[in-house]
């Protein structure tokens, strides 16, 4: 009977995980990364591969949910070492997410929210609104988003992966 119920909360969180893990949903993720990033403000696809690990990981999008247009990466995540933690294995999450990541900009693209340009520079076409999003939970991981891109953008790309401690696969 106990091995039954095992399997049942198993199938739930496999359930669970195809619907999170929905490189439809991870493309509104992404989208509202740039839409905080600014779309006069062009990047490199490099950067594309920090927004997944970070928004995914709870800690680290609690921090990002509390955030305003005066925070900066270092506040959110440095400065006290409380909040550093919230980057914990970051740079396994990257490697796991990277994959995920390519195929949610791919529907991004695909329905014309974001291209990639011919200086392989990454153009937002759409803003997205985390006030638009109606369930909390959604809300959330769009608005951490957000203003994860927009603690981006005030800084350059090479020192954003240097204060993240992180590389690329």
């Amino acid at each position: 009977m106990a091995t039954n119920n095992i399997n049942q909360e198993s199938e739930y969180v496999d359930h669970i995980q195809n619907i999170s893990l929905n490189p439809f949903f991870m493309s509104k993720i992404i989208q509202s990364f740039y839409t905080g990033f600014g779309k006069e403000n062009k990047t490199t696809f490099n950067l594309i591969y920090i927004i997944l690990p970070i928004i995914y990981y709870r800690p680290s999008r609690r921090l990002l949910i509390t955030a305003n247009s005066k925070s900066t990466l270092r506040s959110l995540f440095v400065d006290e070492i409380d909040k550093a933690t919230a980057l914990g294995g970051l740079q396994e999450r990257v490697t796991y997410f990277y994959e995920m990541t390519n195929y949610s900009f791919i529907v991004a693209s695909n329905e014309r929210n974001m291209l990639l340009n011919m200086d392989g520079l990454i153009e937002l076409i759409k803003p997205i609104d985390y006030k638009d999003f109606r369930n909390k939970n959604v809300k959330d991981f769009i608005r951490a988003s957000h203003y994860l891109g927009l603690v981006c953008s005030k800084m350059e790309i090479s020192n954003i992966y240097r204060l993240l401690g992180v590389s690329l696969p």
